[in-house]
């Protein structure tokens, strides 16, 4: 089956849109008349989008004749169309029966399923409290498998005005879906008002709001089943039949066909200004990478969704390296503030059974203003060796957190937040704070706060220096030392949150003074680690090494003193 270039979504969440004519309605056949060629179109009531349910065939598939369901959506006056299509039969009741769907889902590829036996799609009569369910099992590219399950009820009946006319005693049906996902589960409704002898003639999407009235029909006459006349036979004379002669047959050489070279193929992609979800259609000579793709795009970033971890992953334009593989059969966010056509030329995917032009873009409902995907990126300088570093990105206004674990090999570190349902993550005007900790907790860069502005949100992505050592805490804390216990040697983390005279007094437990450790002047920061810690080498101010015990030391600033315990243990 062939899809259809998607070029405008009209579900916030494409898990649940991929089973929106699976069951949209119930019917009998006086409810919705399944005849080749009816066709109802249904507009906004603002005008500015359109649902054309249409009966086409037949087809057949396998040696078994199917009509096709076909529900198209578009904006009007626009290219911007999508096709959903269910392969039913009519059983002699008028029950129709849902064997197969296609339903196009752009950057997640065509979303199929299959059922034998198959399942009750529109049943025979359609009397108030008449419920049923659909349980629809796909794969979708970046996602992986979902479930959905339609539940589905008359819920009234009822008169209808549209603005060609009123129709009398309409079954208004109620679908309520879950979709389970391994990102997420997600809930829907919707409704659609169904007229006797005519079909559709209302629809309505709770997630959207927008309410779609019949704006015309046409039903075409089903075709009578003419008798067909008897006709007396007439024996007929079989002609006599001359023998061939035997002649030596002529054996011919079997053709050797010549390995075809793999087809060439080439796909445009429209752009929307912003946020995109896209597949790579074709497979490049050259395999593509997250630096070469923002390129050829020219995007700020590029996401992908790790299925190992269940988690995003980012690169932007400001990192040094190739970042991640692109692979075919996958789905990508990108951020294109301009917008535009891209070209793709290459073979199909060695991975993908569908056609090329099956990987249609899905534009953007991402404005200036917000984002409902978004990267904080940091080179990180200082990182020691050997040791694990997480990036913590919060949201201030939504308390969100985006995290990164890294290690010193590597150069750049990305926290992304993304919301499939493309519900808004980042405003203009959030203020970020952005902070790195080691593999023990502690605080090692920043907290940083930073206001997003309308440019980072038309590029998705901002970018910021992080140094281990540059910490700005927000309060003077002393650290527990270490090794603890140790011999003979410790090291005593503190934190300062504004400059001070620091020293540090090592009492044993009478309380007598053995050691002070004068530090001078420190500004404002973090000394966290063996570089930048206090140092004590286990000696007393005259340079004898103290005994095993239990030893007591206090942080002294002008405003502050803490005090803990350490042990020295030979």
């Amino acid at each position: 089956m062939k899809s259809t270039k998607l070029m405008n979504w009209f579900k916030p969440f494409f898990v649940l849109s991929i089973i929106c004519g699976f069951a949209l309605t119930a019917t009998a056949s006086n409810y919705f008349p399944p005849t080749v060629g009816n066709t109802w179109v249904l507009l906004s009531t603002d005008g500015t989008e359109q649902r054309t349910y249409s009966f086409e065939g037949p087809e057949t598939i396998d040696g078994e004749e199917f009509i096709i369901l076909n529900i198209a959506k578009e904006t009007v006056g626009t290219d911007a169309i999508a096709f959903d299509k269910s392969w039913v039969t009519v059983a002699e009741d008028g029950e129709i029966l849902l064997h197969q769907v296609a339903f196009d889902r752009g950057a997640f590829g065509i979303a199929e399923a299959t059922w034998d036996p198959p399942v009750t799609n529109y049943p025979a009569a359609l009397p108030l409290g008449q419920a049923w369910e659909i349980v629809t099992e796909t794969v979708l590219l970046l996602v992986g498998a979902a479930t959905t399950t339609s539940s589905i009820e008359v819920v009234a009946i009822e008169d209808v005005e549209t603005p060609i006319g009123v129709f009398k005693d309409c079954v208004k049906i109620e679908t309520n879906r879950k979709a389970v996902t391994a990102l997420t589960v997600i809930r829907e409704k919707e409704f659609l008002w169904l007229a006797p002898d005519v079909g559709p003639v209302k629809f309505f999407d709770d997630t959207t709001s927008i309410v779609y009235d019949l704006a015309s029909y046409n039903l075409v006459e089903p075709s009578a089943i003419e008798e067909m006349p008897v006709v007396e036979e007439t024996p007929v004379e079989e002609p006599m039949v001359e023998q061939p002669t035997m002649e030596e047959p002529v054996i011919e050489e079997p053709m050797v066909e010549e390995p075809m070279p793999p087809k060439e193929y080439g796909f445009d992609i429209t752009l929307e200004p912003g946020l995109n979800m896209i597949s790579i259609p074709l497979m490049p000579e050259e395999p593509y990478t997250a630096k070469s793709l923002t390129e050829m795009l020219n995007a700020t970033m590029v996401i992908q969704f790790d299925t190992t971890t269940q988690e995003f992953v980012g690169y932007t334009i400001s990192d040094e390296s190739d970042g991640f593989g692109i692979d075919g059969g996958m789905g990508y966010i990108v951020n294109t503030p301009a917008g535009g056509m891209a070209k793709f030329a290459g073979k199909a995917w060695d991975n993908q059974s569908e056609a090329a032009d099956d990987a249609p873009a899905a534009p953007t409902l991402s404005t200036n203003k917000d984002t409902w995907a978004f990267v904080v990126t940091s080179k990180v300088r200082g990182m020691e060796a050997g040791t694990g570093y997480t990036l913590v990105a919060e949201n201030l206004r939504t308390r969100t957190i985006a995290t990164e674990n890294i290690t010193s090999d590597v150069k750049r570190s990305a926290a992304v937040w993304a919301d499939l349902n493309r519900k808004s993550v980042v405003e203009a005007g959030d203020k970020l704070e952005i902070a790195l900790y080691d593999e023990h907790g502690n605080l090692v860069s920043g907290p940083f706060q930073r206001t997003v502005s309308t440019d980072d949100i038309r590029n998705a992505f901002f970018s910021l220096q992080l140094t281990v050592g540059d910490v700005r805490p927000k309060d003077t804390v002393l650290a527990q030392n270490f090794p603890n216990p140790f011999n003979p040697e410790t090291w005593i983390p503190y934190q300062l949150s504004k400059s001070a005279e620091v020293s540090i007094h090592i009492h044993n437990v009478a309380g007598h003074l053995i050691r002070t450790l004068d530090l001078g002047m420190k500004p404002t920061g973090a000394y966290m680690t063996p570089s930048t810690a206090a140092y004590w080498d286990g000696k007393n101010s005259t340079g004898e090494r103290v005994s095993s015990g239990i030893y007591f030391y206090t942080l002294q600033t002008a405003d502050f003193a803490a005090t803990r315990r350490m042990v020295i243990l030979k």
